[in-house]
């Protein structure tokens, strides 16, 4: 994974160009048939996550509440747990809003930011790796 200095602010809609990394986010309605969450593309509640995201890597004491847990838990024991390896934990982008992380980048959204029936608009953003080059075949 390409490493990330800093914390970098999320234009949205836009794109953000990281080193090694092209981020792109829109905000499109609620509307079935949108495309499944990858590993590296997500959908989130977009009133829930707001205008004002950044991207950066973790910081010692940060929490996250992944999909499908009713609690937070530190941001360290969910890597341990997703079986992230060591020498990675400190190049994983999370996009993040002022309050918490939304999205462990290649891993899993919040439990927060979650796209629900009630959602009305839905921020689609996808990291794409520059550092390789695109798949040929």
């Amino acid at each position: 994974l390409p490493l990330i200095d800093g914390e970098h602010r999320l234009k949205i809609p836009g794109e953000t160009l990281l080193p090694g990394w092209r981020v792109t986010a829109r905000v499109v309605p609620n509307e079935s048939g949108l495309e499944q969450a990858q590993a590296y593309r997500a959908a989130l509640d977009a009133d829930v996550a707001g205008g004002d995201l950044v991207v950066r890597t973790r910081r010692l004491g940060d929490r996250f509440q992944p999909l499908g847990m009713d609690r937070p838990k530190k941001l360290q024991d969910f890597m341990v747990d997703a079986k992230v390896p060591v020498a990675c934990r400190d190049r994983v982008p999370l996009v993040c809003s002022l309050e918490e992380a939304l999205w462990v980048v290649g891993r899993r959204i919040g439990e927060r930011a979650k796209v629900t029936d009630s959602t009305k608009h839905v921020l689609l953003i996808e990291f794409e790796n520059r550092a390789v080059p695109p798949h040929s075949g």
